[in-house]
């Protein structure tokens, strides 16, 4: 029988098995990544190890994430206990979701580099209006519009187009109806707090650094607030996921 939520319509069966494989896969990826790291490169074979290892972990890392995307995107997957299905299905899509995280991080990139003329523009434009806050205070107000562009406004825009991407490919006619989310103002609302929840607190937890007697102590405290930073971080991203997908799903039904 299957048991799902009232109003999205999802498999909760689903939902933990999706929630089980990103904590498990992802912690993964992060050892492999961390190892891969050390391995040395003073010989031609040991150059060629690396490469390959590293394509393997970015497709790796794609297909999770596509599959994620999609069974969350798709309302057939949603509704099913599996979780198999939707990763089968959107692993012929992880090329196209690999070329949309590309242009994501390029726009990213792109948006971060103008914190370099921050001060600049804000003393020229204290010396063109020749009135207003000083340099200092402009300086952070723009600062902290270009973390909230980057941080809040560029996810916003890219999750559910990736939602799309991960499971149809690059179609335009999805693609464009995808960007009616864009329009809900409750979608962003969502996302902010999610946000809020999933990187902020997480932040928090790693590092606050308790006053402790001994290394004993404060190792257990570190292992056990990195251990649940982990856990609300992935929660929160899959819980991003949900919503970007339930509200890209009403607005353009996929069926596999």
């Amino acid at each position: 029988m299957t048991t799902t939520t009232p109003y999205t319509n999802t498999n909760r069966t689903g939902v933990l098995k999706l929630w089980l494989l990103n904590f498990v896969a992802n912690a993964a990826l992060l050892a492999v990544g961390y190892y891969w790291l050390l391995i040395p490169d003073a010989h031609g074979w040991q150059i060629a190890a690396t490469t390959f290892i590293a394509l393997v972990f970015i497709v790796l890392l794609l297909w999770l994430r596509a599959g994620t995307l999609a069974w969350f995107r798709v309302g057939a997957f949603r509704r099913d206990s599996g979780i198999a299905r939707a990763y089968r299905y959107s692993f012929r899509f992880v090329p196209a979701l690999a070329f949309w995280v590309l242009v994501f991080i390029m726009v990213a990139w792109v948006l971060w580099t103008l914190r370099g003329f921050i001060p600049q523009f804000a003393v020229w434009l204290r010396q063109s209006i020749n009135a207003g806050p000083p340099p200092r205070n402009i300086m952070h107000d723009l600062n902290w519009l270009l973390l909230a562009v980057v941080g809040y406004l560029l996810p916003g825009v890219w999750v559910p187009i990736a939602t799309t991407v991960a499971a149809s490919g690059v179609h335009p006619e999805h693609l464009a109806r995808s960007r009616r989310v864009w329009r809900r103002p409750l979608y962003w609302l969502w996302l902010a707090v999610l946000l809020a929840i999933g990187v902020y607190i997480p932040y928090r937890l790693v590092w606050w650094i308790p006053e402790l007697q001994t290394l004993r102590q404060q190792a257990w405290s570190m292992s056990a607030r990195f251990l649940l930073a982990y856990l609300i971080a992935i929660t929160a991203f899959l819980a991003v996921v949900w919503m970007a997908g339930a509200y890209t799903d009403r607005e353009d039904p996929i069926e596999p």
